[in-house]
């Protein structure tokens, strides 16, 4: 049996839509939120505003409990759940979930689908409550001390938790832990149990180190063809704007790029940086009129100054703001295991255009749409 206490110096903090968010612990370690390789994320989050969405999540199911507030969790057109503090809610993350009313703090648990997850809340008392625990398969259990403090006491060794920490013991097949809490206030329990063949769906390495693959950042086998930073970095600020589709199929094709580059590359698009910066260049150009500097001269520079810009500025924007190296997170196709295939055919089939139609048809008729390419069969069926 391993154990792990994870103390608030150690939690991620990140952004989503409705505030921020505190990974507690993850599992296999090292696996990042972002890239979809971990098996299970626990994770609390707080929120200020009335209305907020969560982020899919089709290949995971989840566990939400609310710590502080009271809200109403819409889980598409399926169902409603209403939770005040210390209720949860346990459902599919494929399914586009909001969230009404003020969730000011919560815990989160997001285990892969094909594994077991379950969550409890437990009241504190000074004397010894036993915790039944599954005794198959592999489990990782977590113990969350969320208000007050909790003792835990795992095989005759006891660890004392104070408010806020997390606690995760990892348990191999034909392990057994006899599991004791007490203290004052509340204490969280989880568990997530699976089979080792479970642990890689789509190729995820697993904690016992089978050797099983993942988007594989530390290699550079099936990379990008050994090209430099600047090199990819210069490519994909040529073909990273919303204007340029023949660019984007282009790079698709036969690249597949990691969730983490995915990402930024469309922060960066969405925000135009470089369009931003090569239209202050510009201004800077033609405040020079006034100075004396003529038309045709001011002409010159403006154009000098965009091919810097195509061919230096903007590739050193994107090789600073990217994950580097940049080599590692873009693969030829034909080197692919089995998790980097499937998010490849999702690239592959992602059309913002038809995205876009699909969301602006759907909110007007009401009709509800697995994905853009389903959207696309039902407008051009016949009739």
């Amino acid at each position: 049996m391993k154990k792990h206490i994870y103390s608030e110096d150690y939690f991620k903090q990140s952004q989503w839509s409705g505030g921020n968010t505190y990974e507690l612990a993850i599992y296999p370690e090292g696996a990042e939120y972002l890239d979809r390789d971990f098996l299970w994320r626990l994770s609390s989050a707080d929120s200020d505003r009335e209305e907020s969405s969560f982020t899919k999540l089709p290949d995971y199911d989840r566990i939400l409990m609310v710590l502080d507030g009271s809200v109403v969790l819409a889980h598409g057109e399926e169902r409603t759940a209403s939770l005040g503090a210390w209720e949860s809610d346990a459902f599919d993350g494929a399914i586009k979930t909001k969230c009404f009313g003020q969730l000011k703090k919560d815990y989160n648990l997001i285990h892969r689908k094909g594994t077991r997850g379950r969550m409890e809340l437990i009241e504190l008392t000074s004397e010894g409550q036993h915790v039944a625990c599954s005794t198959e398969g592999s489990r990782s259990i977590g113990l969350y001390s969320a208000e007050g403090y909790t003792v835990v006491s795992a095989d005759g060794k006891t660890d004392m938790l104070k408010e806020g920490q997390q606690m995760v013991l990892e348990l191999e097949p034909g392990e057994d832990v006899s599991l004791t809490v007490m203290g004052e206030g509340k204490c969280i329990f989880t568990e997530v149990a699976f089979e080792k063949d479970e642990v890689l769906q789509f190729g995820m390495e697993d904690a016992a180190g089978s050797g099983a693959e993942r988007f594989d950042t530390d290699s550079v086998s099936g990379s990008a063809g050994g090209q430099s930073d600047f090199m990819l970095a210069l490519k994909l600020s040529l073909g990273n704007n919303r204007w340029s589709s023949t660019m984007r199929k282009m790079k698709k094709k036969g690249l597949l790029y990691s969730p983490a580059l995915n990402q930024k590359l469309q922060k960066l698009d969405k925000f135009f940086v470089t369009g931003i910066v090569w239209a202050v260049g510009v201004i800077v150009c033609l405040l020079l009129l006034p100075f004396g500097v003529g038309p045709k001269a001011v002409f010159g520079l403006i154009i000098a100054f965009s091919l810097v810009d195509v061919f230096l500025i903007s590739p050193l924007i994107y090789m600073l703001y990217l994950p580097r190296p940049l080599s590692a997170h873009v693969k030829n196709s034909d080197a692919l295991n089995a998790y980097e295939r499937k998010i490849f055919e999702e690239q592959l089939d992602y059309d913002p255009r038809k995205e876009k139609l699909m969301h602006k048809y759907r909110d007007r008729s009401g009709e509800q749409y697995k994905n853009a390419a389903d959207f696309w069969r039902k407008m051009n069926k016949d009739d």
